[in-house]
C-alpha cells in the first residue's frame, strides 16, 4: 500500500520544487550557493548516525532535490554574468608583449578589475557545480543505505510458520495481545466520549451519508453519465471503447476511496481517532481505494456482459471464469495490510506478528494459485470456442498468459519456501510485490491503449477533430496521421518508463529518486562538455521550425511579390529564391546548434574527427552540393533552359542541393547530379541569344534559274508570321552540280523552341511555292512501271531459253553416276 502513493508524492515533490525555484528566483545566486553549502553540511552530519531508519533517510533524501534545483537556477543565473565578463576582458585585450608600446595605467587597472570580477563569478559557478556533484553523491549514498536496510529487513531469519513453538508462543501471548486490543478500544471510547457534542455528531452523520451516496447512487449515476458522454462525444471506434474503460476505472476507484476519505477526515476532525489509530485508519482508506481499483480494472479490461466494449480479446465464458480473481486477490492483500497495521497499533507480540504475516503470505500464494487455475480454465474455454486458435504458449494473449503464469509459479515457490524456512518478511514482501507489479502493468496497459487510440483516432482524417485541425493548421491529413503515430509512440514510451520506475519504487527507489529521474531530461545531461536537456532540445526544435517557416515565407514573398515585378528572367528568379532558401536553412541550423551549445569550434572538432571515417562516403554528396552552389552563382544553366547532356536533351525544371531535374521532350524526368554540369560538356541551347535559327537544305534542277529559286524561297520565308524580319532570311548557293544545284535557306525565329515547328511549316510552304512556280525539286526520278514490267518479262524469257538448251545437250561420260551408286542397297 505504501508504494501506491509513490507517484503522488513525486508529483507533490515536483510542485514543491517548482515553488522553491520561484521563491529563489529573485535571490542572489551567491547566497543561494552558500545556503546550499550549509544545508549539505547538515545532511552529511546527520548521515553519520548509523542508526537512521528508512523514514529518516527518505526525509534527508527529500531535502536534496530542492537544493539541487536551486543550485541549477543559481548557476544558470550566473552564466550571463560570466559571458559578459569574458566579453569585457576580451575587449580590453591581453597585456602588451615585450617590445610593444606600453599601455596606460588606467587600462591596466581596468583589466585587473575586470579579470578579478570575472574570476569571482567563475569561482562561484565552479562552487555551485561542485555542490551539485556532492549532492548527487550524497543522494546515491542515501539510496544505498536504504537498499541495505531493505535487504537486512527482508533477509533476517525469523521463526518458521510450521515451528510448533511459534504457535505455543502465540497462544501464551494471547492474553497480552487481547489486553492491548482492549486498551486500544478504550482509547477510542474515551476519545469518542470526550467529543460527543451535537455538532460533532452531526458532522459524522453527514460524513456517513456522504460516503453512502458516493458508494452507491453517485457512483452509479456518474458511471452512466460518463458512458453516455463518451458515447456521444466519441465516434464508434477504439477511442470510444478505451475512453469508456478509463472512465470506468477512475469512477470505480474514486468512489470507495473518497467515501473512506470523507469518513476518515470527519472522524479525525471531531477528534475520535487517537494518534496510534490514525495510521490504521489511513491504511483502511488506502485499502478501500485499492479494492475499488481492482474492481474497476476488471470492469475496464474484461467488461463482463459487454463483449463489444472489451479491451482484452476473450469470450464471455472465459471472462466469467476469471472476473472475480482480481477482487479476491485485492481483498486478501488489503486484509493482510490492515492486520499488519493493526498489530503495529496495538504493539502486538512478535510471535503474533510473525504468525499473521506468514498466514497472509500463504493466503496470497493461495489466491495466486487459484488465479492460475482460473487462467488455465479460461484458456481451455477459449480453445473450445475457436478450434483454430493458436496452441498454448503461442499467440499474443496466450504468450502473455504463459509468461504471467510462469512468474506467478516462481513467486508461489519462493513465498512457500521463505515461509517454511523462516523468512516471513521476505515472503510477505514478495507476495505484496507480485500484486503491486500486476496492478502497475495492467494500469500501464490501459493507459497505453487509451493514448494510442486517442492519438491515432483523434488525429485521423476521418475524425471531426482531425479534419478541423488539418484545415485550421494547414497540414495535410496524411501528415497529421503521421504526427499522431509519432506522438502516440512518445507518450507510450513515457508511460512505460514511469511504470518501470513505479515497479522499482518498493526496492529502494523513493519518490524523490523517481522525480529525479523524471526531472533529468528537463534539467539536462552533460555530454562532452555540452549540456543537453529536453527543454533545450524542444526550444531548439521550436527555433528551427520558426526559422524554416520564416525562410519559406521569405521565399513565397520573393516568388509572388518582389521578383515578378523585376526584369529578371525566370532562371535568375529561381536562382535567387533557391539561394535565399539555402542561406536561411544554413542560418537556422547554425542558430539551433548554437542554442544547444554547439559552438563553431566544437563543430569543427567534431567535423574533423568524423571527416576521416565518412569523408569518402560523403565526397560525392559534398561535390554535388558545391556544384549546385556554383550553378546557382555562375548560372551556366538555369531553370527553363534547353540543355543537351550526352544523348538526352530537355528543359531544366529545378536545381536542388544534390541534383538537377530535366524534363525530357517525352515528358519523362531525368535526374542529373550537379557535378555532371561542371565536369562534363553540356550544350545549352538557350544560354546565348534568345533567337532560334531554321536551316532548310534544298536541291533544285540545274536547268532552273538560281535567281528564281532565291526569289521564291525568300518570299516564302518572309510570308511566315513567326520568321523574324531582322535578321532577314537568306538563301546560300552551297553547291553547283551537273544535274542539280544545292541551296541552304536560313531564317531566324524568336525562340529555339519554335525552330522545329517553323521548319515544318516552311517545308510545306516551299513545296507548294516551287510547284506553283514550276520549279522541280531535284532528286532520284520515280520508277516507270511499264518499263519495269517489260524488263521483268525479258528476264523471265531469257531464263526459259537457258533451261531448254541445257535439256537437249549431250552428256559426257563423266556425268554418269558411279557403279556403286546403281547397285541396289540391301534391305535393312
Amino acid at each position: 500500500m505504501r508504494s501506491l502513493s509513490v507517484l503522488l508524492r513525486a508529483l507533490l515533490a515536483g510542485i514543491v520544487l517548482t515553488l522553491c525555484v520561484g521563491a529563489f528566483a529573485q535571490e542572489d545566486p551567491t547566497a543561494t550557493i552558500d545556503k546550499a553549502r550549509a544545508e549539505l553540511d547538515r545532511i552529511e552530519t546527520r548521515l553519520q548516525d548509523a542508526s537512521l531508519g528508512d523514514a529518516e533517510l527518505e526525509q534527508l533524501r527529500a531535502r536534496l532535490d530542492p537544493m539541487t534545483v536551486n543550485l541549477e537556477t543559481a548557476i544558470a543565473a550566473l552564466q550571463p554574468a560570466l559571458a559578459a565578463a569574458d566579453a569585457r576582458v576580451a575587449q580590453i585585450g591581453p597585456k602588451p608583449k615585450e617590445g610593444e608600446p606600453a599601455e596606460s595605467p588606467e587600462v591596466t587597472k581596468e583589466r585587473e578589475t575586470q579579470a578579478a570580477a570575472r574570476q569571482k563569478v567563475d569561482e562561484t559557478i565552479k562552487r555551485g557545480g561542485l555542490l551539485k556533484v556532492e549532492a548527487a553523491q550524497v543522494a546515491d549514498q542515501i539510496t544505498q543505505r536504504r537498499r541495505a536496510l531493505l535487504a537486512n529487513r527482508l533477509f533476517v531469519p525469523s521463526r518458521s510458520i510450521v515451528d510448533p513453538t511459534l504457535w505455543v508462543d502465540v497462544f501464551e501471548e494471547t492474553s497480552r495481545d487481547l489486553a492491548s486490543v482492549r486498551s486500544l478500544l478504550a482509547d477510542v471510547r474515551d476519545r469518542v466520549s470526550a467529543n460527543l457534542a451535537p455538532q460533532r455528531l452531526a458532522l459524522v452523520a453527514v460524513a456517513l451519508v456522504a460516503a453512502f451516496l458516493l458508494m452507491f447512487p453517485i457512483r452509479r449515476w456518474t458511471a452512466a453519465v460518463g458512458e453516455r458522454l463518451v458515447a456521444r462525444q466519441s465516434p464508434k471506434s477504439r477511442l470510444r471503447r478505451s475512453a469508456t474503460a478509463l472512465f470506468l476505472l477512475v469512477a470505480t476507484t474514486l468512489a470507495p476511496l473518497l467515501a473512506a476519505l470523507v469518513v476518515y477526515m470527519a472522524l479525525k476532525g471531531v477528534g475520535w481517532l487517537p494518534d496510534r489509530v490514525q495510521p490504521l485508519a489511513l491504511t483502511m482508506v488506502r485499502a478501500a481505494g485499492f479494492v475499488g481499483f481492482a474492481h474497476g480494472m476488471m470492469k475496464a479490461l474484461l467488461a463482463p456482459g459487454r463483449p463489444s466494449w472489451r479491451l482484452v480479446e476473450l469470450s464471455d465464458r472465459a471472462v466469467e471464469e476469471i472476473k472475480n480473481q482480481p477482487l479476491i486477490i485485492a481483498s486478501v492483500f488489503v486484509a493482510g495490510r490492515i492486520v499488519d497495521q493493526f498489530n503495529q497499533a496495538i504493539v502486538a507480540s512478535l510471535s503474533a506478528s510473525i504468525a499473521a504475516s506468514g498466514a497472509f503470505a500463504l493466503l496470497n500464494a493461495a489466491t495466486f494459485a487459484l488465479a492460475i487455475r482460473r487462467l488455465r480454465e479460461a484458456q481451455r474455454l477459449e480453445r473450445q470456442e475457436d478450434a483454430d486458435s493458436p496452441a498454448e504458449g503461442e499467440g499474443g494473449f496466450n504468450l502473455l498468459l504463459f509468461a504471467y503464469r510462469l512468474a506467478i509459479f516462481a513467486a508461489i515457490a519462493v513465498v512457500l519456501v521463505a515461509v517454511l524456512v523462516g523468512y516471513v518478511p521476505l515472503a510477505q514482501f514478495l507476495a505484496n510485490q507480485v500484486i503491486w507489479v500486476t496492478a502497475t502493468l495492467w494500469l500501464a496497459y490501459l493507459l497505453v491503449r487509451v493514448v494510442d487510440d486517442f492519438c491515432t483516432t483523434a488525429l485521423s482524417s476521418e475524425s471531426r477533430f482531425g479534419r478541423s485541425l488539418s484545415d485550421g493548421v494547414g497540414v495535410r491529413p496524411d501528415t497529421l496521421e503521421q504526427i499522431g503515430v509519432v506522438l502516440s509512440g512518445l507518450v507510450r514510451l513515457l508511460v512505460l518508463a514511469v511504470a518501470a520506475l513505479m515497479i522499482a519504487a518498493p526496492w529502494g527507489l523513493g519518490s524523490n529518486d523517481l522525480f529525479g529521474w523524471l526531472r533529468m531530461p528537463a534539467s539536462g545531461v552533460n555530454l562532452g562538455g555540452i549540456s543537453i536537456s529536453l527543454t533545450g532540445v524542444l526550444a531548439a526544435v521550436a527555433l528551427a521550425l520558426t526559422g524554416f517557416a520564416l525562410t519559406r515565407g521569405a521565399q513565397r514573398w520573393l516568388d509572388k511579390d518582389l521578383l515578378p515585378k523585376t526584369r529578371m528572367d525566370e532562371g535568375l528568379k529561381t536562382s535567387v529564391s533557391t539561394g535565399v532558401g539555402y542561406l536561411g536553412t544554413i542560418t537556422v541550423v547554425m542558430l539551433a546548434l548554437a542554442y544547444l551549445g554547439f559552438s563553431l569550434d566544437r563543430l569543427a572538432i567534431v567535423a574533423g574527427a568524423l571527416s576521416v571515417g565518412i569523408g569518402f562516403g560523403l565526397q560525392a554528396v559534398i561535390s554535388n552540393f558545391v556544384c549546385g552552389v556554383i550553378l546557382l552563382a555562375e548560372r551556366p544553366i538555369k531553370s527553363g533552359d534547353w540543355v543537351v547532356i550526352g544523348t538526352d536533351q530537355g528543359n531544366v525544371r529545378r536545381i536542388s542541393v544534390r541534383s538537377t531535374e530535366i524534363e525530357l521532350f517525352d515528358r519523362s524526368t531525368l535526374i542529373v547530379p550537379n557535378s555532371d554540369f561542371i565536369t562534363k560538356s553540356v550544350k545549352n541551347v538557350t544560354h546565348g541569344a534568345p533567337n532560334g535559327r531554321v536551316q532548310i537544305d534544298l536541291s533544285v534542277s540545274s536547268a532552273v534559274d538560281p535567281s528564281e529559286v532565291k526569289r521564291v524561297a525568300i518570299e516564302t520565308a518572309k510570308a511566315h508570321s513567326t520568321v523574324l524580319a531582322f535578321p532577314e532570311p537568306q538563301l546560300f548557293f552551297t553547291a553547283l552540280g551537273k544535274a542539280d544545284n544545292s541551296f541552304s535557306l536560313y531564317c531566324n525565329v524568336p525562340s529555339p523552341r519554335q525552330a522545329a515547328s517553323v521548319k515544318s511549316d516552311l517545308n510545306f510552304a516551299l513545296t507548294k511555292a516551287f510547284a506553283d512556280a514550276g520549279i522541280a525539286i531535284a532528286g532520284p526520278a520515280a520508277p516507270d512501271m511499264a518499263q519495269a514490267v517489260e524488263r521483268v518479262a525479258e528476264a523471265l524469257a531469257g531464263a526459259d531459253r537457258g533451261r531448254s538448251s541445257s535439256a537437249t545437250a549431250g552428256h559426257d561420260a563423266s556425268d554418269a553416276p558411279p557403279e556403286a551408286a546403281l547397285r541396289p542397297r540391301p534391305a535393312r
